[in-house]
């Protein structure tokens, strides 16, 4: 469990490097000079974040966890 914690009047929770390193965002398990990232609030108490390639952010629509618990839903919805 990680410890939202405050920098700057912002709250800040890490990511953990081995979660990092498993999608290969560490190069040769070093972090990389840059790499931005998008935070969404996606509902209360509820946040995604994203890591943006090429500078260019993609729909939420997009992210693969979303499109996930849509085709969920619909699913279920077709079964009632």
């Amino acid at each position: 469990m990680q410890v939202l914690q405050q920098k700057n009047l912002s709250g800040v929770v890490t990511i953990p490097k081995e979660h990092l390193e498993r999608d290969g965002v560490l190069e040769d398990g070093e972090f990389p000079d840059e790499q931005n990232l998008v935070v969404d609030r996606v509902g209360r108490q509820q946040y995604l974040v994203r890591m943006v390639e090429g500078g260019d952010v993609p729909d939420l629509e997009a992210a693969e966890v979303v499109q996930r618990v849509a085709a969920k839903i619909a699913v279920s919805e077709r079964l009632e």
